[in-house]
């Protein structure tokens, strides 16, 4: 028997009862793959850092950490769209969200030359306690809306983070790189030897997450590291 007919019908009717609104303009949308419309997601603020290898996110880690790429694909400001889609993420549940962002980004990424040099990538983990009470990791689900679109193979068990660290809101650069420094360990080396990882996380601000995350594996033979992220705070 075919069930597709009565999956489309009963999809159909829960649109009807229930319909997904768009976060950015509240339009009903027709998908619910998607979290904004088409216009919303047009007016998303592209930095174009992709298509420059010594971009403003590249260059915020020369001389602190060896990365064969870094960029960000969307500028991250206070109270635009960006922000409240990366909240509702973090804060609020938004499962879908993070999946949509992630298949966002593996569009962006399959229109460069950049996305078949990636062997993997690493979404940067969370503290157990902070995954437990959010129920899940934010970068783990843009890594899976990512794979989704690229077929990057995902690794999200190589390194954990057993140090428990506050929020970064509000905190200076100096204050950030403290607050982050050796909180990443490697427990599984193999699956990073000799690959080159993409290390990925929602909002790059200082750059001191990413830079403790990629010290912890300087010592994975044969790896070479580049950082992505949704959004760049450009403060």
């Amino acid at each position: 028997m075919d069930l597709a007919p009565l999956a489309r019908y009963l999809s159909g009717l829960t649109s009807l009862f229930f319909p997904v609104i768009c976060k950015g303009c509240g339009k009903i949308l027709k998908s619910s793959r998607t979290v904004i419309c088409g216009r919303c997601e047009m007016e998303l603020p592209r930095t174009n850092f992709l298509k420059k290898k010594d971009n403003p996110v590249a260059q915020m880690f020369w001389g602190r950490v060896k990365l064969e790429y870094a960029a960000s694909l969307f500028y991250y400001r206070k109270a635009e769209l960006l922000q409240k889609l990366i909240h509702h993420l973090k804060y609020h549940g938004g499962k879908e969200t993070g999946i949509y962002l992630g298949r966002l980004a593996g569009k962006m990424l399959k229109q460069t030359e950049m996305a078949g040099q990636f062997d993997a990538i690493v979404p940067i983990p969370l503290h157990y306690r902070k995954q437990r009470i959010r129920g899940y990791n934010q970068s783990e689900l843009l890594a899976y809306g990512i794979n989704e679109i690229t077929s990057i193979p995902v690794i999200n068990k190589a390194v954990v983070r057993p140090e428990y660290n506050e929020s970064q809101t509000r905190r200076g650069r100096y204050e950030r790189w403290q607050n982050v420094k050796d909180i990443f360990r490697v427990i599984d080396q193999v699956p990073l030897i000799n690959k080159h990882i993409l290390v990925l996380d929602d909002v790059v601000t200082t750059g001191s997450t990413i830079e403790s995350f990629c010290q912890s594996l300087r010592d994975v033979p044969g790896i070479k590291l580049s950082a992505l992220t949704i959004g760049y705070a450009d403060r």
